[in-house]
């Protein structure tokens, strides 16, 4: 009997997920989401943290459900259910400083979520594209999202990372950061940042996500995850 009930639950569940997958297609679509979107937002959110949530909505804490690269790198959990503060100190006079103290000041300490194969100016590189690409993202949402919302079902469908690729793909870039250094999710080699030449594969890099769709995604994610404050 309870092998029964199993069964039935299974099947109920499956096709709750598969009549799920069907109605938020057709949501993603009408939202005007990139065929993408899981890519796209998982690399704008994977090191988010509630400092840069409250550019968007400033009554943000860590009681948000943004899945996030797990700082401790080692650890089993990779992902974390949330976006974590990270607080910098106030020794300088400017956040950029500040910002830049902190990096530096925990060199060999690797409690960034960015493993161990990324030397420092490749770990300052990191922390300022993700906050240049998070005052782009607000642009958008300033402009785009805020003035037209995504409905109800756009925003449950995006939420629900577990089962619409976006928490699969920040759990790609936590596996990766074991092994070196992805700045985007192409899967492809990305040199050791040394000189201006590598610079420029590295520029190139970091912009491939600063296109109006992958922006677009990302505003709209922001959007719906932060709502609930």
């Amino acid at each position: 009997m309870k092998s029964l009930v199993f069964i039935v639950l299974v099947a109920v569940a499956h096709g709750y997920v598969v009549e799920q997958t069907a109605t938020c297609k057709t949501a993603y679509s009408t939202a005007g989401l990139s065929s993408n979107f899981n890519e796209t937002i998982a690399h704008a959110i994977h090191s988010m943290t509630v400092e840069g949530l409250r550019l968007f909505n400033p009554k943000a804490t860590e009681k948000n459900c943004i899945p996030t690269v797990n700082h401790n790198i080692s650890a089993d959990i990779k992902v974390l259910p949330y976006a974590p503060s990270d607080c910098i100190g106030g020794d300088f006079s400017t956040w950029t400083m500040n910002t830049l103290d902190k990096i530096l000041s925990n060199i060999g300490i690797d409690d960034d979520g960015l493993g161990p194969n990324w030397s420092a100016i490749e770990r300052t590189a990191h922390k300022f594209h993700m906050w240049d690409l998070w005052m782009k993202i607000l642009q958008v949402y300033q402009t785009r999202v805020v003035s037209n919302p995504p409905t109800d079902d756009v925003c449950e469908c995006l939420t629900d990372t577990d089962n619409n690729g976006i928490y699969k793909a920040v759990h790609w870039v936590a596996d990766h950061y074991k092994h070196g250094t992805p700045i985007t999710l192409l899967n492809r080699p990305i040199p050791k940042l040394t000189d201006a030449k590598t610079w420029g594969i590295w520029k190139q890099r970091l912009l491939w996500y600063y296109t109006e769709p992958a922006l677009y995604d990302a505003a709209v994610y922001i959007y719906c995850a932060t709502l609930a404050f």
